[in-house]
């Protein structure tokens, strides 16, 4: 609504190859559940596009994912320790390139 540019982390659980990570448009996201939540809280918002996000395109094994009952989560799957360091490193290259642009 203020105009201001952001990125957003998407979901790294499951995940293992770091070549698989992106930098798109959140319309532009596949094969993360996290990306089609939030696709579908900012569709309610009125936003279809113009959400930097990262995000993994490698598809999740059924295995890795345990079901759960929660107020907010039917699953929880297992983030290997080096996958969220990876996607913020790539949302800050993502915020200096923005700010790079600015000038």
């Amino acid at each position: 609504k203020n105009n201001h540019k952001i990125v957003s982390s998407m979901g790294a659980g499951g995940r293992f190859n770091i070549e698989q990570i992106k930098i798109a448009d959140i319309s532009k996201t596949h094969n993360c559940y996290l990306a089609r939540a939030v696709r579908k809280r900012l569709h309610r918002e009125g936003i279809r596009k113009g959400v930097k996000v990262v995000f993994s395109n490698e598809m999740v094994d059924k295995k890795y994912v345990v079901k759960e009952e929660g107020q907010n989560k039917r699953s929880n799957i297992g983030t290997i320790s080096y996958m969220p360091a990876v996607f913020g490193c790539m949302c800050a290259q993502t915020v200096l390139t923005d700010l790079i642009e600015l000038d």
